[in-house]
């Protein structure tokens, strides 16, 4: 009785730390944050949620290795305003792991994809992080 009422209880506390995986961060306009894959974020005041889905395609040109082409690499987010849902897949063809920028409604979203490809270091689709900026545009 007193194993199974322990084992219970481990259960009744890791499940909250487990749920917490999957709640968004919270954001707001004009600064930097971070997502790993299948992580998401709540812009403050904004009723809009961004997920980073993952990196579903990485030809970038590693460092330490010459390219006759420079790469690129593309991901796929997703963007909810207003409990409307829209999946989104952007591509930085210069594979340049510089500021690639989105117009969403009246916001511009910027990501940059990191790590960049390193000759003879596979990425794993885990370790990607997609770091982003959101400001609303002057109209």
């Amino acid at each position: 009785m007193l194993k199974r009422f322990s084992i219970l209880l481990g259960l009744a506390l890791l499940l909250p730390l487990l749920s917490g995986c999957s709640k968004p961060i919270n954001a707001s306009l004009n600064s930097q944050f971070v997502l790993a894959p299948g992580q998401s974020a709540r812009i403050t005041g904004k009723s809009m949620d961004l997920k980073f889905i993952g990196v579903t395609q990485d030809s970038r040109c590693a460092t330490g290795v010459d390219c006759i082409w420079a790469g690129q690499v593309s991901w796929d987010v997703e963007i909810t305003k207003d409990g409307t849902r829209n999946s989104v897949t952007l591509t930085d063809s210069a594979g340049s792991g510089l500021t690639t920028g989105y117009t969403f409604q009246n916001y511009k979203i910027a990501f940059v994809v990191s790590p960049y490809p390193k000759a003879g270091k596979t990425i794993a689709k885990s370790d990607y992080r997609l770091s982003i900026t959101i400001s609303e545009l002057a109209y």
